[in-house]
């Protein structure tokens, strides 16, 4: 089986537990990566509100954790859509950033493009310089240095993703973004009412606008089943805009029957639909995203 998964935060953990991605006690390692087909997996750096103050030099650390412990074990590091075409493994992985404390000028774009980063999560559930956070209880939107930042995203090429960010924030966001938006990792409030999971108007926005929303394994975001958000998601349309992000190694807890990447293509064999859905869930609507990027 051939699987893209849009997130999980193991760099963190395993820098902060003194892991190795060669073989671990986390949700991922290439071990268990090399049974797959093809597996790509887009590892997030992120960077707890708490780290605020030294955001850059903790940013800076973990992004070379990735490129040392991915190179380690011969795994593509991916820029874009064409290092993902053109790499001779199928084990790939791709580098986003959750939070984005690190960012406190323009400029900060430019030096984690450089570094290949390719998908930013502006804010994770409390406020900072750039946008208001969906665990806060005063909703105050993207400030102006964000709109800033997100316009500027846009410019460069960077993916938007909107996991974690208030009702406000994504919408300003949204009003300013052309290309399509991501949520890498958020399930429906339909069928589990979190305030970390979308509304189907944000769903309808990001499908109108050409993205993808990565379904969350975290239990309280998940509810009753995977099934249920995906069953959802296609009556709202969005047979093309419906992926994996599991949150792997970001999460305390998983669904009975999940352990780690291992479990993934079990989940996917049993989904009761036609091989077309399950290929698109599995990987290609992620790709046809950065795919239309390619840049």
């Amino acid at each position: 089986m051939r699987v893209f998964d849009a997130h999980c935060d193991t760099i963190s953990e395993m820098y902060e537990k003194g892991q190795a991605f060669s073989k671990n006690g986390l949700h991922i390692d290439f071990e268990r990566m090399k049974k797959y087909d093809a597996y790509t997996q887009v590892f997030a750096i992120f960077t707890d509100p708490e780290k605020r103050e030294r955001a850059k030099a903790y940013e800076e650390t973990l992004i070379d954790l990735f490129y040392s412990e991915m190179q380690k074990n011969g795994v593509c590091i991916c820029k874009n859509y064409i290092d993902y075409e053109t790499s001779k493994t199928p084990y790939r992985a791709f580098l986003s950033i959750e939070g984005a404390e690190g960012i406190t000028k323009e400029d900060d774009l430019l030096r984690l493009k450089e570094k290949g980063v390719f998908m930013i999560a502006p804010v994770w559930n409390f406020r900072n310089k750039i946008a208001c956070g969906v665990m806060e209880n005063e909703d105050t939107g993207l400030s102006e240095f964000g709109k800033k930042i997100i316009a500027k995203m846009d410019t460069l090429g960077i993916i938007l993703d909107v996991s974690h960010m208030s009702p406000k924030s994504f919408y300003d966001a949204a009003r300013i973004f052309k290309k399509p938006i991501c949520a890498s990792h958020s399930n429906l409030k339909a069928v589990e009412n979190h305030p970390r999971n979308l509304t189907d108007e944000q769903f309808l926005i990001i499908k109108n606008s050409g993205g993808v929303a990565g379904i969350n394994m975290y239990p309280p975001f998940l509810g009753e089943s995977v099934k249920a958000h995906i069953d959802r998601f296609l009556a709202l349309g969005g047979e093309d805009n419906i992926g994996l992000g599991c949150d792997f190694d970001g999460v305390n807890e998983l669904p009975n029957g999940i352990c780690g990447i291992e479990d993934i293509e079990s989940l996917i064999k049993k989904l009761p639909y036609s091989t077309q859905i399950r290929e698109k869930l599995a990987e290609r609507n992620f790709l046809r995203v950065i795919k239309a990027y390619n840049c």
